[in-house]
């Protein structure tokens, strides 16, 4: 399939990624799912708010040259950037499915930061965990606190998100 043809289709669920030049369909969230990202969108802006910028769930960003067109569950972009569907975000987020295994999410991962991204979380709600891809690692680090460089000043503890998940458990 072209990128024209891909466009093309319709914008419904279940969303479809543009990869390589292959559609593959994103996994449907489950609840779960859909709680942290809201805390998360929720939570950045309040940020947003006094540091401006601009956030959205599963916005199409075209990235690399080919093109490729991800979603991720979460971007966030920079106040000075412009407005267009081939900016890249500042900083994107996936959260974990229960379909999606760590090593294909963090391949995603790699290959944002690779076409622009300047920092991508990896959210693990299974295993409670979030991964940090920023700055020139190689690899992502363990974070306790949920930070970025394109987030100056804006902290968020891994106990805290998490803390929505406890609440619609209990």
């Amino acid at each position: 399939m072209t990128p024209e043809e891909y466009l093309a289709l319709p914008e419904e669920k279940p969303y479809l990624e543009y990869v390589d030049g292959i559609v593959v369909q994103k996994p449907m969230p489950n609840l779960s799912h859909g709680e942290l990202v809201a805390e998360l969108i929720y939570r950045i802006k309040i940020w947003i708010e006094h540091n401006g910028g601009r956030i959205g769930s599963e916005v199409r960003a075209r990235l690399g040259d080919l093109p490729n067109f991800r979603l991720p569950d979460l971007s966030y972009w920079k106040p000075q950037l412009p407005r267009d569907d081939d900016t890249p975000p500042s900083l994107a987020v996936e959260v974990r499915s229960r379909s999606q295994t760590m090593a294909e999410l963090r391949r995603k991962c790699e290959f944002l930061r690779s076409t622009g991204v300047e920092a991508c979380w990896l959210i693990d709600p299974i295993a409670r965990t979030a991964e940090i891809y920023e700055g020139r690692r190689k690899t992502p680090r363990l974070a306790d606190v949920l930070t970025a460089e394109a987030l100056p000043g804006f902290e968020l503890a891994l106990s805290d998100l998490f803390a929505v998940l406890a609440d619609s458990e209990g």
